[in-house]
């Protein structure tokens, strides 16, 4: 599986795809603020990856490659169209996100939101350790855990 940097001509439906997403629509990221973002981001020079699919990007994986914490690269998304779960898309997006900040650090960083158990699993699964929890951050009611790792 090839991941790849996303392409500006991606984002639109990219963002419609993801939009659809149970989290993103809890955190409120219809089709438009989402396409608007990833355009943001885009020209703010941001990672951006994207995994194939049948019909095109199917995951994305959106990081910072440093400043977390003065010490590493941060994940602000993994997310995979929900007909391409189980893949290994978000594995590959991970691991590509892994390779890029481990050019340029030695940590890794992200949040996952409490309710998210799943994500939990997944990240715990790739060596993530839970160091912490930042109540009511994004959402209140929602605390966001904080994962770290050690890279290489």
């Amino acid at each position: 599986m090839t991941v790849r940097p996303l392409e500006a001509a991606e984002v639109p439906a990219l963002a419609a795809t993801l939009a659809q997403l149970p989290l993103l629509l809890r955190y409120g990221r219809d089709a438009a603020r989402l396409e608007s973002d990833l355009r943001a981001a885009l020209g703010r020079g941001e990672g951006l990856l994207v995994a194939p699919g049948p019909s095109g990007p199917a995951g994305l994986c959106w990081y910072l490659p440093g400043g977390t914490l003065a010490m590493g690269g941060y994940l602000k998304l993994i997310a995979v169209a929900a007909g391409a779960h189980g893949a290994g898309l978000g594995a590959a997006l991970l691991q590509a996100f892994e390779s890029e900040v481990a050019r340029g650090s030695r940590h890794a960083f992200l949040l996952v939101s409490d309710f998210n158990e799943g994500a939990q699993r997944f990240y715990e699964r790739h060596g993530y350790a839970r160091v912490g929890a930042l109540p009511g951050l994004v959402l209140p009611g929602v605390a966001e855990l904080l994962y770290w790792k050690r890279l290489g």
